[in-house]
Order: C-alpha cells, then structure tokens, then sequence
C-alpha cells in the first residue's frame, strides 16, 4: 500500500465520522479491556509469585538427593553440613543474591495444658533476610534475629499461637511477657529432647499449612534440640533475575554434584506456578472475546461502506481503476480504522496502569489466602505486541470480505445503483 493509498483510505474513513468512530471506539475498547485486565493478571500473579519467591522457598532449594521423595516426613538422616566454604561458594555463583542454610524437622509444641504438632524450621538470621526479603509479610510482632540475644525464642502462624492460647512479646520483659512454650522433638539418633521457647511474633500465612503447623526458630537453637551441631537439611537461594532461575538451577547443579538435588520455586510449589498459567489461559479467553467485539465492529462498518458508495466504485472501474486496487483501498480503510483505533487504546491502557503503578498499586488478599499485599498491574511484553497484532489482522481479516465484494461489483451496475 502507497503512502497516497493511505491517506485516500484515511479520508475516506472520516467521511462518515460517526460510524467511523463508534468502530474505532470498538477497536481501542477491546485493545484498552484486554491490556488493562492483562496487566491486573500478570500483577496478581507476580504478587503470588514474590509472596512464595521471597517469602516462603525462595527461588531456588537445595537438598540432599533422595530429600524430595521423603521431605512431607522431615527426615534428618538426608542432612548436610552448614560449611562456609561450601555455602560461599553458592553465594558466589552468577545471579546468586542470598543463601540461607536451614534445618526443618517436626515436633510437639505444648503451653502446659495443650498441644499441637508442628513444622520447625530453624534458620540463620542474617543469610535468611537476605535469601528470603519477604519472610515478614503478615508478622504481627519481631522475627527471629530481631534481638540477637533472644536464643530461645519461637515464631509462628497466627492460628497455631491462637489454638495454644499463646501471647507474642519480648523475652525477659515482665510487662506485656512472651508467652513460654515447650518445645518437643526427636533427635537425629532417634531420642525425644525438649526445650523451653518464648513466643516472640506471629505470621497471618496465607495457607493453613503455614498458619496451622509452622515455626520458625534460631537454627543454633534447633541444632542443639535435635543435637545435630554444625548440620542442615536445605539451602535456600535468591536469585536477581527471576527469569533466570532456571539457567542458575543448572549451574548450580552442575557445580554440586549428584549427590545434591536442585528445586525451583515452581518446582517446590507446582499449584502456583499452574495459578499462574490457569490465569494466562483465561485471559487469552478474554482478549479473544473483546476481539470478537472489534471485529464485529469493523464488518458492519466496512458493509456499510461498500453499500453506500456503489456508485463510487463503478466510476472508479469505469475510469479504469483496477479491482486490485480497489480492494487495497477498503483494506487500507480498515488498516486506519485498526491502527486510530488499537493506538488510543493502547495509550489509555498504558497511563491508566502508569497511574494505578504509581499510587502504589492495589491491595489484594491471594486467593485462599488471608494476608494482604500490594498488586502493581504491569503491562508484559509477551501481552502488548500480540494484542496490538491480533487487533490490525482481525480487522484486517474483517475489512477483507466487504473489500472483496466491492472489487466484484460490476461498473454498468455499480452506476446504476442509487
């Protein structure tokens, strides 16, 4: 198509200003719902992500090989030694940002009166900050390192401290006291220990695992319970990129060795990583119907077109314009309507997400989840190029019947239309 053809196209669209506009309107509608809905998606599932990411496995784990298969009972057996040298050299890996070394196991925590079992995770302060950024999400009181002379200190979900009738506040104060707990396990030779705990902080989890069942304490505490001094059961890693993770994964599992199993997030978390494509699946579903809606617009529009100048076309035919040319010229018509139209669109979708972005996004609770958090809407890549794509080729396909039909049209007949 010649620039001239174009803007020929471009007049002849704005002859008829009001269904020309009410088809664009059509056009930028579905461009604007399927990139501002886009955006709230991709933000929603980021969030979850980052809540699980930063604030629960990390992006990548690392277990002794056989872990996995077994990890639901918390094994001790499949341990290994929490080396500086070894960690650093994790730490030190491209796109590696944190490592923390961990020991989960499980237990009986008790208030004298009542019981409940537990998961314990016993964890490493400073490495666990930095590996985990979001490990504070829905605390109500300190975390575990807050006050680095606190050794025997407890944090945990909100319902298991509300089931053991337990009351958060700092150890050794006599005003607003922690509530002391016993804190019950078996040792890695097979032999029950108890230590006594002071409850230092709650976390409204999203899940009722982790509110119901987990813990977390220092893990030189939970390597003097479980007497296994100096050892871990995982590590866990941040990455910078998250897009990358499953590059370092592979590097990291090459460096280890097959002795070591290496997970990612969405390996330790399947269900949300098919939350997340469950919700791409749907808003293709979306976008599809909005470009029905479009491409609707832009057949009756161009039918229109082609019957109210008939006469028009015979004398173009008459003169010896080429039938060719005649369809380019209805595409053309439609290619205008598609790119006015798809652009405003796309312009309003982007300041409207601009605008929500920078008031701080939207407070969201996850789905089956109870904590509250922040969902920045962020138009992806892989959505704007194939919406504004699909847009132009549906109305493109849409201009091309009535553009056919008018190239088909007789020049005696056309004339004599009226």
């Amino acid at each position: 198509m010649t620039l001239r053809l174009l803007r020929l196209a471009l007049r002849n669209v704005m002859r008829s200003r009001a269904r020309s506009l009410l088809t664009m309107g059509a056009i930028g509608f579905s461009v604007l719902m399927t990139l501002v809905l886009g955006a709230f998606i991709a933000g929603l599932g980021n969030a979850i992500i980052d809540n699980v990411v930063k604030g629960k496995v990390g992006a990548i784990q690392v277990h002794r090989r056989g872990y996995n298969d077994v990890r639901e009972n918390q094994p001790l057996d499949l341990d290994m030694p929490a080396d500086a040298p070894w960690l650093a050299k994790i730490a030190a890996m491209p796109g590696v940002v944190g490592v923390a070394p961990r020991l989960v196991f499980s237990g009986l925590l008790s208030n004298g009166s009542q019981s409940g079992n537990f998961v314990g995770v016993g964890v490493d302060p400073r490495r666990d900050a930095l590996a985990l950024p979001g490990r504070r999400q829905g605390l109500a009181g300190q975390h575990i390192g807050d006050d680095p002379q606190a050794k025997a200190v407890v944090v945990m979900g909100k319902q298991l401290a509300e089931a053991l009738e337990a009351r958060a506040g700092r150890p050794g104060v006599a005003d607003g006291a922690a509530t002391t707990l016993a804190l019950q396990a078996a040792t890695a030779d097979g032999q029950q220990n108890a230590m006594d705990v002071e409850l230092i902080g709650s976390v409204d989890a999203d899940t009722p695992f982790d509110s119901k069942r987990l813990v977390y304490v220092p893990l030189a505490f939970a390597q003097e319970l479980l007497s296994m001094p100096g050892r871990i059961t995982e590590v866990v890693i941040a990455v910078e990129d998250r897009d990358q993770v499953d590059a370092i994964a592979a590097l990291i599992t090459e460096q280890l060795g097959p002795q070591y199993e290496v997970r990612t997030w969405d390996q330790l978390r399947p269900n949300v990583a098919d939350l997340v494509r469950v919700q791409r699946m749907v808003l293709g579903a979306i976008g599809v119907v909005f470009l029905v809606i479009a491409v609707i617009g832009v057949v009756n529009t161009m039918l229109m077109s082609v019957m109210e100048r008939t006469r028009e076309i015979g004398t173009m035919m008459a003169v010896g314009v080429r039938r060719s040319r005649i369809t380019l010229l209805f595409l053309a018509e439609g290619l205008a309507l598609s790119l006015i139209g798809g652009g405003v669109g796309a312009l309003l979708a982007l300041a409207l997400v601009s605008a929500v972005a920078s008031a701080g996004g939207l407070a969201v609770t996850p789905p089956g989840g109870t904590s509250v958090f922040a969902l920045i809407p962020v138009v992806p890549l892989w959505l704007y190029a194939p919406t504004l794509a699909l847009t132009l080729l549906g109305t493109l396909l849409a201009a091309a019947g009535p553009a056919w039909r008018a190239s088909r049209l007789r020049p005696v007949e056309a004339l004599r239309a009226l």
